[in-house]
């Protein structure tokens, strides 16, 4: 189902559209039910948050729309009363737009019946709520809560605004990770040789020095960041076999000459068995860098402010 099929059911069972935050809703007597569309999954997500005095009674509800609709999977979590309902359901064709109607239905009637009453998506207090879009997803919040977490938000991006990056210091920073980090791996490389797991220590001390040493990370910064890293993981691998042809020398008695032990590093990566061994570990290392790179974007993701908006109602 496109975007735009999508709407145009939404529509024909009386929920409202959100562009932004690309889901739907649906108010009557206090509750708001949310629908959304998630694409990777293929799936339908209905979500309601809501509380009751009858758990015994509310399962058995659950029970029964679950046996009588085989495809859907339906989750319930209840937490000193508080009843968070999640609907997911398998896209099948065009029949997927009969099943939704039963589940619409469905909310509609157990928001109904009387046996549960609506309560605010963050605090899960009886309250009168509105719908708001936090960041990119429809929630709905009380006015208190809503006060609140708009503090919470000025204040936040108030302190980003305030932190300035330092850009020079915060190379100087990740140069500083790199060195800490390479010098770990070549001298504990002999004990263990897992160049995957050095390649994310190397990555993490050099994202752990523009940080701190830069004060505010941005994404071009992230890049200069992953550069660093590669190059000091390619020097690290680099010397930490020649410090282990070193050791292979000195133990057969040839005493420990540096220079004989990169020259005979140099002539080992002519055979084709070592040098592509060495080219394995460096694509493994940089698949570990490149994995911690992008879990450093979704954490900036997650931790800056989330924007709030005004009541969709």
């Amino acid at each position: 189902m496109t975007e735009g099929e999508f709407q145009e059911f939404l529509i024909t069972v009386g929920y409202r559209y959100n562009a932004k935050s690309k889901s739907g809703f649906n108010t009557f007597d206090g509750f708001h039910t949310i629908v959304e569309f998630l694409t990777d999954e293929n799936r339908y997500s209905f979500r309601l948050s809501a509380v009751t005095d009858d758990i015994a009674a509310l399962s058995g509800k659950l029970s029964a729309f679950s046996a009588d609709n085989k495809t859907f999977v339906t989750k319930a979590k209840y937490k000193d009363k508080k009843v968070v309902l999640n609907v997911k359901m398998t896209i099948d064709s065009e029949i997927d737009k009969e099943h939704l109607k039963e589940v619409t239905r469905f909310f509609t009637e157990l928001c109904k019946s009387g046996s549960i009453h609506p309560v605010c998506g963050v605090c899960s207090r009886n309250r009168k709520t509105g719908v708001y879009i936090v960041g990119s997803e429809l929630v709905p919040i009380c006015e208190k809560c809503i006060v609140r977490k708009r503090k919470q938000y000025e204040r936040r991006r108030d302190m980003f605004i305030k932190k300035k990056q330092n850009m020079p210091a915060g190379i100087a920073g990740a140069v500083f990770g790199a060195i800490l980090g390479a010098s770990l791996y070549i001298l504990l490389y002999q004990f263990w040789s897992g160049w995957g797991i050095w390649a994310g220590v190397i990555v993490s001390c050099v994202f752990g020095g523009y940080v701190v040493a830069g004060k505010r990370a941005t994404k071009l910064s992230a890049v200069i960041c992953e550069i660093i890293a590669f190059f000091s993981f390619i020097f690290a691998e680099y010397c930490a076999v020649v410090a282990n042809m070193a050791i292979l020398i000195e133990r057969n008695g040839g005493g420990i000459v540096v220079t004989e032990a990169i020259e005979s590093t140099n002539n080992s990566l002519t055979t084709f068995s070592i040098l592509n061994d060495l080219i394995f570990e460096i694509i493994i290392g940089t698949a570990v860098m490149a994995v911690i790179g992008v879990i450093y974007f979704l954490k900036r993701m997650f931790t800056r402010p989330l924007k709030i908006s005004k009541n969709l109602l």
